[in-house]
C-alpha cells in the first residue's frame, strides 16, 4: 500500500468497516477516549452528521473546522485530519490550525508526512497564510513530520498537557523563480 497516492475525503459511510478496524487499533494501543465501535457502527450515520456539523454548526467552545479522512489504496481508513479555520488563544497554545492523527497500523509508512503536507494544502486553499501545527515535545514522529513539511519551529511553551508544547509555523513559500526559457537564436540578418 503506497502513501503516495492516498487522499483526503470527506468523512462518509463507504468506509465505515475499515474506520471500525481503526478505531479496534487505537483501543489496542492504549487510546481509551475512542467510541465503543458496536456503538458508533450502530449510530454512524449520526456520527458522519456530527463530524459534518464541525464546519458550519461547532459545538459550544469550539471553532469551525472541517474534518478529513485520509483514505490509502483499496479504500482503506489511514488516518484524520482535523482543519481549524480560525485560532482561539487556546488553540494558538495548543492544537493549531492542524491536527492528523494516523491509524497505528500504517504509522512510520509516510502517511503522517503526506496528511500533514495536504492539510497545509488545504488550509491554503481556505486562504489561511500562516499556519499553527503544534505537537508535544516528546512527539519526535511529529516533529519530523511538520518539519519535513516546511514548519519553523516559533518555540517550546507550557501549554498544561504535561509536557513541553512545540509551536510551529508554516508560512506562505514565494514562488520558486523559474529559469528563462531558452529562445532560439534569431536568423542572421541579410
Amino acid at each position: 500500500m503506497s502513501a503516495a497516492s492516498a487522499r483526503l475525503v470527506l468523512p462518509e459511510a463507504a468506509y465505515i468497516d475499515s474506520y471500525i478496524d481503526a478505531v479496534y487499533e487505537y483501543i489496542r494501543a492504549g487510546h481509551r477516549d475512542l467510541w465503543q465501535p458496536e456503538i458508533l457502527r450502530a449510530n454512524f450515520d449520526e456520527y458522519l452528521q456530527t463530524l459534518c456539523d464541525k464546519e458550519t454548526a461547532p459545538l459550544a467552545g469550539m471553532v469551525p473546522a472541517t474534518l478529513y479522512w485520509l483514505i490509502a489504496p483499496g479504500g482503506i481508513y489511514a488516518g484524520e485530519l482535523d482543519l481549524r479555520h480560525v485560532l482561539t488563544d487556546d488553540l494558538r497554545r495548543f492544537g493549531g490550525h492542524i491536527g492528523y492523527s494516523i491509524r497505528p497500523s500504517l504509522r512510520r509508512q509516510g502517511y503522517g508526512r503526506l496528511i500533514c503536507r495536504l492539510g497545509i494544502e488545504a488550509a491554503r486553499a481556505r486562504g489561511i497564510g500562516d499556519i499553527l501545527i503544534t505537537c508535544a515535545d516528546d512527539n519526535i514522529a511529529s516533529r519530523k513530520i511538520i518539519e519535513a513539511n516546511g514548519g519553523v519551529l516559533k518555540d517550546k511553551i507550557d501549554a498544561g498537557q504535561g509536557v513541553l508544547t512545540r509551536r510551529y509555523w508554516v508560512r506562505p513559500t514565494a514562488p520558486t523563480p523559474q529559469a528563462p526559457e531558452t529562445q532560439p537564436a534569431p536568423p542572421p540578418m541579410r
